[in-house]
């Protein structure tokens, strides 16, 4: 019997009784996936399409488990992907922020007009230091994205231009970028966590917020909120990472196979949460929302000063695309 591990990773193999003939049984390979959204998440769904591609084009040599919020959160599931405890985790926002700050600027205020000029900050040369960053600090690799629904905000009032939010209390998420652009802007950002912002809203501690689509609606934030202001000043990603000695340890087939696998899944995941997003809209509208068309280009202008003064925190490469793209 031979059995060779490696992170994330078990070959068990079985050796047959060769005296009386019989061939020798291998079992098959375990994957571990971990994902820290609900069952009912379009990532999870991802990961399930991800899961019976993996399974149907080895031909059963991989069983792929699908991990969740029972083996704890977004942190939890990185480490464990780090450590190799699973094979591939997802991550948020917070992989950049731990394992590579200095590329962490896909998800930055008023940078982007839309998720392909977000993304080509993981790409080409720029997306070859990024990995080396995240090999080096996290033992991870980037091996999928997965586009998230872009921010907008909502209000009890119409918003077209920076002054209608100037001192209005905001809650922003504790990312210290974020803070610092719409202070700049003239808002009073507020961090506050997530499952506080409704009971803020509606006993005023905020007066307006900002997050996707479909957490605007997942979270009723229509029965506080008469006013979704598209601003879309955030495109960001789902971070899909892979441990780095499981992909090391890979045969040139299987490593083929799984990252193909991979970028279909996250493809097939980004055109649904696209379509998801137009549906999302007609209901907030169809539950009394008004949906405003900002000035988006006047965001952008009063934005600039901290934008700037935040790129140089960047790697060169990461600074001069950002900065080339407010000029």
């Amino acid at each position: 019997m031979k059995t060779t591990t490696a992170s994330g990773i078990v070959l068990a193999g079985l050796a047959g009784l060769t005296s009386l003939g019989l061939a020798t049984h291998v079992a098959a390979a375990e994957i571990a996936i971990a994902i820290h959204t609900e069952p009912s998440h379009a990532m999870f769904k991802v990961g399930e399409r991800l899961k019976e591609s993996i399974e149907e084009q080895t031909d059963g040599d991989y069983t792929v488990t699908l991990l969740g919020t029972e083996v704890g959160g977004e942190r939890d599931h990185l480490e464990g992907a780090s450590y190799g405890e699973y094979s591939i985790a997802l991550g948020g926002s917070m992989p950049m922020t731990l394992y590579a700050p200095e590329f962490a600027a896909a998800d930055l205020p008023f940078v982007y007009s839309g998720s392909d000029q977000a993304r080509q900050v993981y790409e080409g040369e720029t997306g070859d230091l990024l990995n080396e960053k995240l090999v080096t600090n996290g033992n991870m690799r980037l091996v999928g994205l997965s586009a998230r629904n872009p921010r907008n905000l909502t209000s009890n009032f119409p918003v077209e231009t920076p002054e209608d939010i100037q001192g209005v209390r905001m809650r922003v998420p504790e990312i210290a970028p974020w803070i610092q652009i719409w202070e700049e802007i003239g808002a009073l950002p507020s961090p506050i966590a997530w499952p506080e912002v409704y009971t803020s809203l509606q006993t005023g501690v905020i007066d307006m917020q900002e997050n996707p689509v479909d957490l605007i609606h997942s979270g009723k934030l229509y029965e506080v909120q008469s006013h979704i202001n598209r601003t879309e000043h955030v495109y960001s990603f789902f971070h899909w990472l892979m441990n780095e000695d499981f992909y090391q340890g890979l045969s040139d087939k299987d490593r083929e196979i799984i990252l193909g696998a991979i970028e279909e899944a996250t493809s097939w995941g980004n055109e649904m949460v696209a379509n998801g997003q137009a549906e999302l809209y007609d209901e907030l509208k169809e539950l009394g929302m008004t949906v405003v068309e900002p000035d988006v280009a006047a965001f952008r202008t009063a934005a600039e000063p901290a934008i700037r003064d935040i790129a140089e925190t960047y790697h060169p490469s990461v600074r001069d695309y950002v900065t080339s793209l407010i000029e």
